[in-house]
């Protein structure tokens, strides 16, 4: 490798890490700020605004469309998809490695919600739209686990998709369903806005926790074959 190919490796290395670290600042403060507002001030005005605006919009047709979007965030469907997605890598890829890391932050990140959400006890809002689900409010379990699975997704894509555009298209895509999922929870008053914008954050500080750690429990830091997940 010459010095030049060094410091291009070493450069996007660099640019890698430091992405990695301000979306992990960036998240811990944006959780940091709602858990404050939400626990500490006990101020509900932000939530209460968000449904106010999202009023207008509702209709028969707009709940069936956000019961669908929210369908592909439950564990009906996510489970079932985890499942694929390790079995593609388990027995067609042949990837143990990649299929463990892949079960590792799915089931990690569900019991860090369930542990969060049975810690902080906040109640659901009143009113919803659909049949009332049990459980806590906070943070959005559909958007945690959307934004760890479909990030993980994103991250395949990353990867292994050579075609720029398609690439970028699909992870957009990705980016898009996270956001649509967070959306339908709160359209459908099954959380507030609180509890999804922290999700969201939790669900990019635990990728970028995942990332960190099996970059730094991997025997060989720069994996040469293209499937690798993490």
């Amino acid at each position: 490798m010459t010095a030049n190919n060094n410091f291009s490796f070493f450069k996007k290395l660099s640019l890698s890490v430091l992405l990695m670290i301000s979306l992990f600042i960036v998240c811990l403060w944006g959780l940091f700020i709602v858990a404050d507002m939400i626990f500490e001030d006990k101020n509900f005005s932000f939530d209460e605004k968000v449904f106010s605006i999202i009023k207008p919009w509702v209709s028969n047709t707009q709940t069936s469309i956000m019961q669908v979007i929210t369908f592909i965030g439950s564990q009906n469907f996510l489970l079932p998809a985890n499942l694929l997605l390790i079995g593609f890598y388990l027995f067609f890829k042949r990837n143990k490695e990649t299929a463990f890391k892949i079960a590792a932050v799915s089931i990690s990140s569900v019991v860090a919600m369930f542990l969060i959400k049975f810690f902080l006890k906040r109640e659901r809002p009143l009113l919803p739209l659909i049949a009332k689900v049990h459980g806590y409010s906070f943070p959005s379990g559909h958007t945690f686990t959307s934004v760890t699975f479909y990030g993980i997704i994103a991250y395949i894509i990353y990867k292994n998709v050579h075609h720029k555009f398609l690439k970028w298209v699909l992870i957009i895509l990705c980016i898009i369903l996270m956001v649509l999922v967070g959306y339908s929870r709160v359209y459908l008053r099954l959380h507030y806005a609180s509890d999804v914008i922290a999700a969201f954050c939790l669900g990019i500080i635990w990728l970028v926790l995942a990332k960190w750690f099996f970059v730094k429990t991997e025997k060989n830091p720069l994996p040469q074959e293209s499937d690798k997940m993490i």
